[in-house]
């Protein structure tokens, strides 16, 4: 048999929030990185299609 402790309802909103701003936190980290990726995308087909360009 377990024994469980439960938890006050300031200790489960505080653990809700910290779960809340951990979750938006990563979200906004990963389009941050999306972003990244996109505009080196970007810069690496330009110079490919300028180097096309001047070979013809």
């Amino acid at each position: 048999m377990k024994i469980r402790q439960k938890a006050t309802e300031g200790e489960s909103r505080e653990l809700l929030l910290k779960e809340y701003f951990l979750n938006a936190y990563l979200i906004a980290l990963l389009k941050q990185v999306g972003n990244g990726v996109r505009l080196q995308s970007e810069e690496e087909n330009a110079e490919y299609a300028q180097r096309v360009a001047e070979q013809n």
